[in-house]
């Protein structure tokens, strides 16, 4: 994740700096949300054909040639095509890790040992973020940095003493009956995912353009990604206890009006980078929030085989975000930026109201307690999550039959 958090930041700041369009960068860093959804669908095939230490020595390795090639060949398609692989073996390394910790985990610990992860890879995207500022990014130093980092990552795998857990297949379920059963949670994954492909691809594209050095950049990303990790508890508990379309729509639309606030006040206000922080805080939790909905829509069966539906479409939006901001920033100047945020986020709170409008909130027993997720989650991590729901209609189900009794 340090790797991950370094590279993705370092690649949208030397793309610019190498002269590339504000389009071609959006194609470009989409290439890795594009390889991402191959990676999560399948990995685990190759998984269960060959085992999990080897898939995730060979994914780490590939990763790590990956990026060392970027700064060898300065190429649009290259690039391109490096960002589709390193997507893959992440997306793949992320199936691994999230398989290997499910297998482990048990009714009474998948929570908090999901909890840790989370922990983990936002904390780890944070620091990521400052390993930007130890060289000048114009040159190669950053680029085998981040190599380093993904062939570390080896050791502890290749070194273990322990079990391999085994891979189980499950059925998915299609995006249409899954819209059929909570529209507002698969139209609110997709505008998310949007959101989200925009400021962990873009934002170094648009600090760079804006004339943010290295220090302040890794500061405005970093900023954003902490705030956002410590807000997911306290949003998470209110919508445990309200219905939750009105935590997303009250996210949402105050994200948009602080967009517009950054807007106004510009790059050189001493308190921009602190109000991007907030933006972090608002925006970072909407995807556990939206999954969190969508779950309570779900009948507990159908949890786990509509998890691929969920990273499904929220790589969709992943894809679709960098492409748009990419030519929206060739055709409106840096300032579009957070346009198409705020639009973005006051169209999810303007939808997410419309559909609080006409459905009503579930029905009290089929409630799930919040989970947060990885924005980044593969489907191994949404099944995952999913027990975890399950398990808490479960035990609330049994909680209430044995005060019947």
């Amino acid at each position: 994740m340090l790797g991950n958090g370094l590279q993705g930041t370092l690649i949208g700041w030397r793309g610019a700096h190498e002269g590339f369009t504000g389009s071609t960068l959006g194609i470009i860093m989409s290439g890795y949300y594009v390889g991402f959804m191959l990676g999560s669908k399948f990995a685990q095939g190759i998984v269960q054909k060959v085992g999990h230490i080897r898939v995730f020595a060979a994914l780490a390795s590939m990763a790590s040639t990956a990026i060392l090639l970027q700064v060898v060949v300065i190429s649009e398609e290259v690039w391109f095509a490096m960002r589709v692989v390193t997507g893959f073996c992440f997306a793949g390394s992320y199936v691994v890790v999230e398989s290997w910790l499910n297998s482990r985990a048990t009714n009474v610990t998948r929570g908090s040992l999901f909890s840790l992860y989370m922990i983990v890879t936002f904390a780890s995207l944070t620091a990521g973020q400052f390993l930007f500022r130890l060289s000048d990014p114009s040159g190669y130093n950053l680029f085998i940095l981040a190599s380093i980092l993904l062939s570390v990552s080896l050791v502890p795998l290749l070194l273990t003493n322990t079990d391999t857990p085994d891979n189980e297949d499950h059925e998915s379920m299609g995006l249409r009956k899954l819209y059929r059963i909570c529209p507002a949670g698969v139209a609110g994954l997709l505008l998310v995912g949007i959101s989200q492909g925009v400021i962990f691809t873009m934002g170094s594209v648009y600090a760079k353009q804006v004339g943010m050095n290295t220090a302040q950049i890794a500061s405005f990303m970093s900023i954003m990604i902490a705030f956002g990790a410590v807000s997911q508890w306290p949003l998470g508990k209110i919508s445990d206890m309200i219905d939750r379309r009105w935590v997303i729509t009250t996210a949402s639309a105050l994200a948009g009006l602080v967009c517009l606030l950054l807007l106004q006040l510009g790059p050189t206000h001493p308190q921009f980078i602190l109000l991007y922080g907030v933006f972090g805080a608002l925006n970072l939790p909407l995807y556990s929030l939206a999954v969190a909905h969508t779950n309570d829509r779900l009948k507990p069966e159908q949890m786990v085989s509509a998890s691929s539906a969920l990273v499904l479409t929220f790589g969709i939006g992943s894809v679709l975000g960098p492409l748009s901001m990419g030519f929206v920033l060739d055709y409106a100047g840096s300032e579009s930026y957070f346009i198409e945020l705020s639009v973005v986020h006051l169209l999810l709170a303007a939808l997410t109201l419309y559909y609080l409008t006409q459905r009503e909130r579930a029905a009290e027993e089929d409630l799930v307690h919040y989970h947060s997720v990885p924005p980044r989650a593969t489907a191994v991590a949404m099944e995952a999550v999913s027990l975890s729901m399950e398990e808490d209609v479960e035990d609330d189900a049994s909680g209430e039959n044995s005060q019947a009794d």
